[in-house]
């Protein structure tokens, strides 16, 4: 599982606190008459709204269905002092938490080791770096590429099975993103073979990457649906853990396209 070192948490915690703080603005400039309170009761399956003066409840009035307009103000601006109430709150934990940090986390406690203490100790918690290490040095099986058939080679000296391939393989190499090619998997009670195994080593998730290459010939099509179908109905679904690029043979891939959605959900 993926821990937020201080740093990251120190800047959601800045960013938070500057868009509670645009809130409040927004919130600041809202004006709403504070001589008036409502009051709301249920009547059999509807709500009753009354308005009454603030401080005198015995000087109140039950609203028409004309008047709801009254109450929606009224309701608004109630809630929103709840809202302005909270946000104030929370800002000044936000500030008191921020300024409170101690200056060495444990984080820090690995990284300050000498090269021969690192040798020597095991970290609490892996950083990026070894994560990534460690899950790019496991040991698979992967599909076999039959003899006869032409491989094409990467930039990482994997034999892969199109010039796609390569070309995906090759912009998660020099991107630095960690990767398996064919490394199996168990989806229901098969084991399928996804085209890559990617890591977005920040928050340590895995992604599987689909490259649809001939979506124009009819059977392909037909088993790639399938594929696909298979990979939902075990919870592995596109935008989510499943990442997939096309092509057709008039319509070739586009490496900025690739490269995009290295950008969008492995950096």
């Amino acid at each position: 599982m993926k821990t937020t070192n201080k740093n990251e948490f120190l800047e959601y915690l800045k960013k938070r606190r500057l868009y509670l703080e645009q809130l409040t603005g927004k919130l600041a400039k809202n004006k709403y008459r504070d001589d008036i309170n409502l009051k709301v009761e249920k009547r059999n399956k509807s709500s009753q709204y009354i308005i009454y003066k603030k401080g005198k409840p015995s000087e109140f009035k039950y609203l028409k269905k004309s008047e709801l307009d009254i109450a929606r103000k009224l309701a608004q601006r109630d809630y929103e002092k709840q809202v302005m109430k909270a946000i104030v709150q929370e800002l000044k934990c936000i500030s008191k938490y921020v300024n409170g940090f101690p200056d060495k986390s444990y984080e820090d406690i690995y990284n300050g080791l000498s090269m021969g203490r690192k040798a020597v100790v095991t970290p609490i918690v892996l950083t990026d770096e070894q994560y990534a290490k460690a899950w790019q040095e496991e040991k698979f099986v992967g599909k076999k590429i039959q003899v006869g058939t032409v491989g094409f080679e990467t930039q990482k000296g994997e034999i892969v099975r199109s010039k796609s391939e390569v070309i995906i393989a090759d912009a998660l190499y020099y991107a630095n993103i960690p990767y398996h090619y064919e490394k199996p998997i168990k989806v229901g009670d098969r084991v399928i073979y996804p085209d890559f195994t990617v890591l977005n080593v920040k928050t340590r998730k895995e992604y599987y990457w689909e490259h649809l290459g001939m979506l124009d010939e009819e059977e392909y099509l037909n088993n790639t649906i399938l594929k696909l179908e298979l990979y939902e109905q075990n919870n592995i679904r596109e935008g989510e853990n499943l990442i997939i690029s096309r092509e057709t043979r008039f319509h070739p891939l586009n490496t900025s396209n690739v490269k995009d959605k290295i950008k969008h959900y492995l950096n």
